[in-house]
């Protein structure tokens, strides 16, 4: 491939420097970073003719036109980029934003303004439309260190995406299709993609400017989005349905499906079958009248996952806030608690908690069920961070809502988005230790005297412990529950398959008529309706153990049989932030 004369070519057609690069199949990031001095060393090594210096010289192209089908392109492009590359010291009288045309006057040595030589027009690529022309870039800059500023990231580095207009890929496809005329060994797959260039040259001189490293999406949790638009595109992208007038057609019927006409989508699938003929003859690379401009910037920290273990002392407490028609029901919640200390932390105001903070617990515990021992598994996933917390910071923030007395946190820790997999499946999965006060209500069968007090005795502890419904080894009662009445309003009706998997009851002395269990369940077990059975809809119940009615009156989650938090893994090592530029 003669990329000398692919590099004539497309500057004949008025490509900027660094599309001109792109079109060769240069993917170095440092000859964007650089391009100046790279497209320099390449014009000597090639023996072209140096860059102009004459500050009032302008170049117009003749239109070009191939041999091979009469197709011509309608240029009025110059080489005023090679111009524009050099200090000018003029003043620009810009009437229109728009506009590509400046009246030039040149100071004297007394500052008084010499008559304006011939207008020159602004240099706009024909191909990236001023996307990767550095003059276009200072409006970008700013707005993205004015968004930086005011939300406050505390991170050195950053990733970079751009939003580029959609004429740009019709532009590329009408350079690509020429270089394939002109140049018939010419392979389009060698095209540097605009993003990428964009991120290598724009990328890095913005790291520059807000004191940031540029790194890749995989590594850095800032992403900083660029949203640049060009003013003529849906006139431009007209053309292509003269190229695709089926697509269109098909898409203009199913309005209620494709609500936008042009999509970079449909525009792609369009240029599948564009020609360099019917390209040239709608001038796809007519000169732009204006150069594309940064619109909007959008700045985002990857969300920051934490992961503990709460015990709740209380049984007045639901896990998450109790809202009924409107009202709160109870004045707190487990999930308040915990998200008031990360509140001060990351200085947001309750309004922007609630948006920022996501609590994520490996199931729940009724209001009036306490949860002991390691407690019980959650996550929190905290939205556009400005900084991840420092052990120190998460010490302090268990402490505070231990302070409480109602909800224990022993510690938290930074978990991957990865982990959250394990916490969720262990939803399902897990299996959880109950300690439960019951309360015999009848005489059983067994009973010698029905007219004496009701008591636990210790023939009914031991028919409670013997007592099996299936021959598996690991289960000890496999159960059928439908969904409890008290859950209906929010989850389906439906009949579960449920086990107890462990089952230890044992007197209480002190109180003849209660007795204690130790259970070990399967995920999802209701044990409140297995102890007294709601009127036969779940069953067996602890009735038929017993051979009498029974009831629970208080319930304790003892253990939550879960691998959490996940093995720690050492943070990669921070990086230093680039030496501030004066």
């Amino acid at each position: 491939m003669d990329q000398k004369a692919i590099y004539k070519f497309c500057k004949s057609l008025g490509c900027c420097e660094a599309c001109c690069l792109r079109y060769i199949g240069i993917k170095h990031p440092n000859a964007y970073e650089n391009s100046k001095n790279y497209v320099t060393k390449f014009r000597e090594e090639n023996d072209l003719e140096p860059i102009s210096t004459d500050k009032n010289m302008t170049i117009d192209v003749s239109a070009h036109t191939s041999e091979k089908n009469g197709a011509s392109i309608s240029s009025n492009v110059r080489n005023s980029d090679e111009i524009c590359d050099k200090s000018i010291d003029t003043k620009e009288s810009i009437t229109n934003k728009g506009s590509t045309e400046v009246d030039t006057a040149v100071l004297d040595s007394n500052d008084s303004v010499s008559p304006p030589h011939k207008k020159r027009k602004l240099n706009v690529c024909v191909s990236c439309l001023g996307v990767l022309q550095e003059d276009n870039w200072q409006e970008c800059y700013q707005m993205v260190k004015e968004i930086l500023d005011k939300k406050g990231y505390e991170c050195n580095t950053f990733a970079c995406a751009l939003s580029a207009p959609i004429a740009t890929l019709l532009r590329e496809k009408a350079v690509t299709l020429h270089l394939v005329d002109e140049f018939p060994q010419y392979d389009a797959k060698v095209l540097t993609p605009l993003k990428e260039a964009w991120k290598w040259s724009f990328g890095v001189k913005l790291g520059a400017y807000i004191n940031k490293i540029l790194d890749s999406g995989a590594i850095s949790p800032l992403l900083i989005t660029v949203n640049i638009d060009y003013v003529d595109e849906l006139q431009e992208l007209e053309i292509l349905k003269t190229v695709s007038p089926q697509l269109f057609a098909e898409r203009s019927k199913q309005k209620r499906r494709f609500v936008t006409e042009f999509t970079r989508r449909s525009v792609e699938q369009a240029l599948e079958l564009a020609t360099l003929w019917s390209l040239s003859a709608a001038d796809a690379l007519r000169a732009p009248h204006s150069r594309a401009a940064c619109v909007g910037a959008a700045c985002a920290h990857a969300p920051i996952f934490l992961a503990g273990r709460y015990i709740k002392l209380s049984r007045n407490l639901p896990q998450s806030p109790w809202i009924l028609e409107g009202r709160r029901v109870l004045p707190s919640s487990v999930q308040e608690i915990i998200f008031g200390p990360l509140t001060k932390c990351y200085k947001f105001d309750p309004e922007d908690a609630d948006r920022r903070f996501k609590f994520i617990a490996a199931g729940r515990e009724d209001v009036d069920v306490r949860c002991l021992g390691d407690g019980r598994p959650f996550a929190i996933e905290i939205s556009d961070p400005t900084r991840q917390l420092t052990a120190e910071e998460m010490k302090e923030v268990c402490e505070e809502i231990s302070n409480g007395g109602e909800v224990i946190v022993k510690e938290m820790s930074p978990i991957s988005k990865e982990d959250l997999v394990q916490l969720k499946k262990g939803e399902e999965t897990k299996s959880k230790t109950y300690e439960a006060l019951c309360i015999k209500l009848s005489h059983s069968k067994f009973d010698e005297d029905h007219n004496a007090p009701i008591r636990v005795t210790q023939e009914d502890i031991d028919r409670i412990n013997s007592y099996t419904n299936t021959t598996s080894k690991e289960v000890k009662i496999a159960l059928q529950q439908k969904t409890p009445i008290r859950v209906l309003h929010r989850r389906p009706l439906l009949t579960r398959s449920r086990d107890i998997l462990e089952l230890t009851a044992t007197l209480i002395p002190e109180h003849p008529q209660l007795f204690a269990l130790r259970l070990r369940t399967s995920a999802g077990t209701y044990v409140k309706e297995w102890a007294h059975g709601e009127l036969g809809r779940s069953a067996p119940a602890l009735a038929a153990a017993l051979r009498a009615r029974a009831d629970l009156l208080a319930l304790d989650v003892r253990a939550v049989h879960l691998a959490w938090p996940p093995a720690r893994r050492a943070p990669p090592a921070p990086r230093a932030p680039p030496p501030t530029t004066s």
